[in-house]
């Protein structure tokens, strides 16, 4: 099936349908009233065209600059360190490192995360307005459509509750904007919990390629298992400093036994095969975004272009040097989580008629390959793949390839990779001892490791994204939560279970490395899911939601490599400010307490 025609089939409906409103009391925007149902909505393909819309907000919501990378900057996996001239950007990454977002939004931050999220929602209100109001008859899967258009947007909302708490929850498309406020957080959950259980009779089952990037019922089950995993942060007291509120273990249990227990998803035998490829098809994942490369017109998966640097850009069979953006990277202290135990072994390769000696590397814990580390070399793009397995990581060849305008000979005479940047040549020697947050040094450009989890695709890139599909759920998430919910329901032995499915994958078939009971702590709980969910939009609500539960500053607390303070101590940091543009919009809105 070729998807990249289907979106380009529907484009200018999604140009002509898109809602543009940043402001929650334009939820009720009529934009569509160009497009009436008697020219439109009148058969199965523009009924399916019409809902494409509400999905065009998602790349929003999990792409760059976006809540996504938001949230996973404000925990302790991402950092976009300053380095010399590059990543200042005025304050605007380092606002979000260090929880100085506030109420005036200098920088936008807080408005670029609130307006996908309660666009995307608006969109979805829109859609089942125009569905309920069809003549009769003419959408004859009209309970199916409007299930999957409240499941999407319990989503949205889902993102906008765990960021800003008290949110306004507009389910009527006409309702009037004088009349919209924020709820409280437990309100909102309580109505998120309704709507998704009333929708998943009404949701399709199926999982396939008309369902791909789409919301079905296991999606709603997801959903609704992060929730209940969740329930102590979202059903918290609503004055400072926060108490937890009631656990729903066995609610989280029961919506991870519906997937599981479906029999229809897969962990794969490589951990990196849920992220490989153009818009693959795993198994294993549940929810995706859809992402498109080398296209000038619809947006691509970031994720890599923002790590990695644009030299080491070679590693991957990408002509050097027109990709790769050197910003985002972890932080020392969420790689100490990682088992990076290896085994070595040696070949020799003929390159350019020279004979060199390489060292490779394989590490125990797949997931441990997720990460660019070391002196850096020149690859084909497949022979790389997967990054765990046989990764050089020392040879006897001359250095290096710089990528400059002088240095296209050496490109075919060295595997080795260097950095040319302000006149300056060195060696492309990533490291991950990041003591500091800001250094001009130029080496200082490779500190901070690059995630490589969504295997970038070889050759020209024109878009500055990749064709990886964005995950949001998939089965390893499943079995952690299902596991972490049976820790604290008491069923140690279904946890010890479930995380040691989860880790015999990550360890190619090794029972050696399998959990015991006595590994059973929250403190390794939370390791194994970063070390499980990197980068995948988790890690906040994670930390935030083992600090509420055991009392240890996981997200407030003070970090060391790069430094950060500690948070106030009163905990308001655990939710972001109401941007006050919102709030000056409308004037019903009351920010967070702390703010």
């Amino acid at each position: 099936m070729n998807r990249l025609s289907d979106i380009r089939k529907w484009a200018p409906v999604i140009l002509m349908l898109s809602i543009i409103g940043v402001s929650c009391t334009k939820l009720d925007v009529k934009t569509y009233s160009s497009i009436p149902s008697s020219t439109f909505w009148r058969n199965a393909a523009e009924i399916s065209a019409g809902k494409a819309p509400s999905y065009a907000n998602l790349p929003n919501v999990v792409g760059h600059s976006s809540p996504g990378y938001t949230t996973e900057i404000a925990s302790d996996d991402m950092v976009y360190p300053v380095r010399g001239s590059d990543w200042g950007d005025g304050g605007y990454w380092t606002e979000m490192y260090f929880h100085q977002e506030d109420k005036n939004d200098v920088h936008g931050n807080m408005n670029g995360c609130w307006s996908p999220i309660f666009s995307g929602a608006g969109n979805c209100n829109f859609v089942i307005y125009t569905l309920q109001n069809l003549p009769a008859g003419t959408d004859a899967t009209m309970d199916a459509d409007i299930a999957e258009m409240t499941a999407l947007r319990s989503w949205y909302y889902l993102q906008g509750m765990d960021m800003f708490g008290n949110i306004p929850y507009v389910t009527n498309f006409k309702v009037d904007p004088n009349t919209v406020t924020n709820i409280p957080r437990a309100d909102v959950f309580d109505s998120l919990e309704r709507d998704l259980k009333a929708a998943i009779p009404n949701l399709s089952p199926a999982v396939d390629a008309t369902t791909y990037g789409k919301v079905n019922k296991w999606t709603a089950f997801a959903t609704l298992a992060r929730m209940y995993l969740n329930s102590s942060v979202y059903l918290s007291g609503p004055t400072l400093p926060y108490q937890p509120g009631p656990r729903k273990d066995a609610e989280c249990i029961a919506m991870c036994d519906s997937i599981i227990q479906s029999n229809i998803f897969h962990l794969e035998p490589d951990y990196y095969d849920c992220f490989h490829g153009v818009n693959n098809t795993s198994s294993e994942n549940i929810f995706v975004v859809p992402f498109f490369d080398n296209s000038p017109t619809i947006q691509g998966n970031g994720l890599i272009q923002a790590s990695i640097e644009f030299n080491s850009a070679l590693t991957f069979g990408i002509p050097c040097c027109n990709f790769g953006n050197n910003g985002a990277s972890t932080t020392t202290e969420f790689y100490k989580y990682f088992d990076t135990s290896s085994v070595y072994s040696t070949n020799s390769v003929v390159i350019n008629g020279r004979t060199v000696h390489q060292r490779l590397r394989t590490f125990n814990d797949q997931r441990a390959g997720q990460y660019l580390i070391g002196q850096q070399f020149q690859g084909d793009g497949i022979s790389n793949y997967p990054p765990y397995r046989n990764w050089v990581v020392d040879n006897d060849d001359v250095c290096c390839t710089y990528g400059d305008a002088n240095q296209v000979a050496s490109e075919k005479a060295t595997t080795k990779i260097g950095d040319f940047y302000n006149n300056i040549y060195t060696p492309t020697i990533i490291y991950a001892d990041m003591t500091e947050f800001n250094n001009p040094a130029a080496t200082f450009r490779h500190a901070g490791l690059k995630n490589i989890k969504y295997w970038p695709q070889q050759g020209p890139n024109t878009n500055g994204g990749m064709g990886n599909a964005f995950v949001i759920f998939r089965l390893a998430d499943i079995y952690l939560m299902r596991g972490e919910a049976e820790y604290y329901s008491g069923d140690l032995a279904g946890a010890l279970n479930d995380f040691n499915i989860v880790r015999m994958r990550a360890y190619s078939n090794n029972p050696a490395f399998n959990w015991t009971l006595a590994d059973l702590t929250p403190a390794n709980i939370l390791a194994e899911r970063g070390r499980e969910l990197a980068w995948e939009g988790v890690r906040r609500s994670d930390l935030i939601r083992f600090e509420m539960n055991t009392g240890v500053r996981y997200y407030t607390g003070a970090r060391t490599y790069p430094p950060k303070p500690a948070d106030a101590a009163d905990g308001h940091n655990m939710l972001y400010p109401i941007p006050l543009a919102q709030i000056n919009t409308n004037k019903n809105l009351k920010q967070n307490p702390g703010y």
